[in-house]
């Protein structure tokens, strides 16, 4: 029952998302402001709260250091490896690396383990997000014959609201802040308020997944190939990642460390990829190759779920 109690949820609210489409009961810009909603306030206010009661433990920072590592780095192994397979889509490295923690990590996780236990899936994301504005979304924009700013990287960075509320939290718990606070008349109402603010994330996240998952016109051949050299990378990835965490021991071998690294790794690529390729036809491509990374990140969940539960 505990296996059905994470597993059911996850499928209702993908199907819930399906249906909301194919009946036309909510319409793109509708899904657009869900969405909006998620990204700019339930999410980063539940980010929030899990850090700023938490003392930080300064081993911790070798989680953003590290996926920051593995963002940047995985593209020019991402480079390497679809030269090595003869494929020349200049788009392509930037499907096999990358991971779509804000619209789809954060959901599962949280069911799998509890909201309250997100601290270091987000100390994680803190790397990941770094690099993706710096480096990921820079080099995309030049694959596709634009550029990207110093200015216009950092702006995205200080205005992202996932990434505030995890820098706001941790300079509360850091400096002790947010322990004194706890303490007081007004920490349990901020608890509360937090706990109901961020309770629908979940929910909405997986209703909007499941809202743009669309199967229709794919190209098995091509679509096959990404997700296959994706796979490969993620696999490589995954030994480096679980390789290091043995030899530094201590809290990188806690149970949370080792399921945050696993979910992080079984994600789908950014759903932010499509918006940077101007070609039409492109577009469509990996919006369906996302999509299908994205059921099978769903299966791969199911069956972790049913390791760790069981």
């Amino acid at each position: 029952m505990d296996m059905l109690r994470i597993v059911l949820p996850v499928i209702v609210m993908l199907v819930i998302g399906m249906i909301c489409r194919e009946k036309k009961l909510i319409s793109t810009e509708g899904i657009n402001g869900l969405q909006a909603l998620v990204m700019n306030f339930t999410l980063p206010v539940a980010l929030f709260t899990n850090f700023y009661t938490n003392k930080i433990d300064l081993n911790t920072i070798v989680f953003p250091l590290l996926f920051f590592a593995v963002t940047a780095g995985g593209i020019f192994f991402a480079k390497a490896l679809t030269r090595r397979a003869g494929q020349k889509d200049v788009y392509l490295p930037f499907m096999l690396t990358g991971y779509e923690a804000g619209m789809l990590g954060y959901a599962l996780l949280g069911l799998l383990i509890g909201t309250a236990h997100l601290t270091t899936f987000a100390m994680m994301d803190v790397g990941h997000v770094t690099a993706i504005f710096t480096i990921y979304v820079a080099m995309m924009k030049n694959a596709g014959g634009g550029k990207q700013s110093v200015g216009e990287a950092v702006k995205g960075m200080l205005t992202t609201p996932v990434l505030i509320g995890i820098l706001l939290g941790l300079i509360l718990g850091v400096s002790g802040l947010g322990l004194a606070l706890d303490g007081s008349s007004f920490g349990p109402v901020i608890a509360e308020l937090g706990r109901f603010i961020s309770a629908p994330t979940s929910a909405v996240i997986l209703v909007v997944i499941g809202y743009r998952m669309k199967f229709r016109n794919i190209n098995i051949s091509l679509v096959g190939k990404a997700v296959g050299l994706r796979i490969l990378q993620q696999v490589i990835t995954a030994a480096l990642i679980f390789g290091l965490f043995y030899l530094l021991g201590g809290i990188f071998v806690s149970y949370y460390a080792l399921i945050s690294a696993t979910v992080f790794v079984l994600l789908p690529p950014p759903f932010i990829i499509p918006l940077y390729i101007k070609e039409e036809a492109q577009k469509e491509f990996y919006s369906s190759a996302i999509s299908v990374y994205t059921m099978l990140t769903i299966v791969l969940f199911l069956i972790l779920t049913a390791v760790v539960v069981l």
